[in-house]
């Protein structure tokens, strides 16, 4: 018997130079989790046309980046339409990105489509440039889609106002528990920041300053990641111009990860702007407490494994980290609570997502 087919479309992949976000890893999880059961498609954006085989997923994709940064988003915006206007599928999973969310694909088939809302872009646009015209457009694309995945309560009640008729899931996005034995916090020999090098939106600038300004009785800090290079030049400007024991060490691979994660004792999350943070998922996947700032999108993580700190007040992050740094017991308790809290999490939201799939999933005939 033949399958059904399910297309999940992103713009970023591992591979890409300008975004490297979170989004490849989560689409990979949830592809592999729909292929026990579907026929899966991921369409990416890539430098030419290709296509490979992943385990049982296939890859395709899409010559956009050929237009740089910026550009490579606007072609993929307008060539998705074309391919979903042409593609056989039984499901379209669209995960959005800059600078308005949509890719359109609603507009041009009658197929289900359900919007992944691993951000809210216009929000985002709106404030970097000072216009309001990212976030009328937005709001009027959102009210094509039937359904909308969403990561957190806040972009929720974002997309309810935006939307009424649309149907508004909030499934999170979830993480492979280690598959190492794990040390404990307590003998965690530094602080880790993990993820995209984008200095402002993730809040770079803040950490610095907290380990320049007020250095005294912090764990090294340890950043690993990658992001467009003007955004890495920056962040070496930043570290060259401070005397506080910060190394950065580039993009790690998943073994890189695990062992860097390993030997932390605490992970550091001072974006301004969230959707859901996946480092912070790890973290607490590998029993390692977290400090952020006050986000209404980082709600979701439980009292008891975390320290929340007034929105970008740099002195109140030094003395969070300090404070952990200081004290291994209240690492270690910590630690194994957000590990036990983990497991349960990272089950329900697979399951769901399956849920939900095989609830729109289209029936011919």
């Amino acid at each position: 018997m033949t399958r059904q087919r399910v297309i999940i479309s992103i713009y970023d992949d591992e591979t890409n130079p300008y975004y490297a976000g979170g989004g490849p890893a989560v689409v990979r999880r949830i592809a592999t989790a729909l292929a026990g059961e579907y026929d899966v498609t991921v369409i990416t954006a890539g430098k030419r046309f290709a296509r490979k085989e992943i385990g049982s997923i296939s890859y395709v994709y899409l010559p956009v980046l050929i237009a740089g940064g910026r550009g490579s988003q606007v072609l993929w915006g307008m060539t998705l339409p074309f391919v979903a206007l042409f593609a056989s599928y039984a499901l379209w999973l669209e995960s959005f990105n800059p600078p308005f969310s949509s890719n359109f694909v609603p507009w041009v088939t009658r197929r289900p489509v359900i919007g992944l809302a691993q951000s809210l872009s216009a929000r985002v646009m709106a404030t970097r440039y000072r216009i309001s015209f990212p976030l009328w457009l937005e709001a009027r694309l959102l009210r094509r889609y039937r359904d909308i995945i969403v990561l957190n309560d806040h972009d929720a009640e974002v997309v309810r106002r935006t939307s009424p008729q649309t149907q508004v899931h909030v499934i999170t996005n979830w993480v492979e528990m280690p598959k190492i034995s794990i040390t404990d916090a307590k003998d965690g020999r530094y602080a880790v920041f993990l993820g995209r090098i984008d200095v402002g939106m993730k809040g770079l600038d803040l950490l610095m300053d907290a380990y320049t300004q007020h250095p005294e009785g912090l764990l090294p800090l340890v950043i690993a990641g990658r992001g467009p290079k003007p955004q890495e030049q920056y962040l070496a400007r930043l570290i060259e111009g401070s005397d506080a024991p910060v190394r950065w060490v580039g993009k790690v691979n998943e073994e890189g990860r695990s062992g860097l994660l390993d030997q932390a004792a605490l992970v550091v999350v001072p974006s301004r702007e969230e959707s859901f943070s996946l480092a912070a998922l790890e973290a607490l996947s590998y029993g390692r407490p977290v400090v952020h700032f006050d986000l209404p999108q980082l709600a979701w993580i439980p009292p008891g494994c975390h320290t929340s700190v007034p929105r970008f007040d740099v002195t109140a992050l030094a003395g969070a980290i300090a404070r952990y740094s200081r004290d291994p017991v209240r690492r270690s308790e910590e630690g194994h609570r957000a590990y036990d809290f983990a497991q349960r999490f990272n089950q329900i939201s697979r399951s769901r997502y399956l849920e939900l799939v095989n609830s729109r999933i289209y029936q011919p005939g």
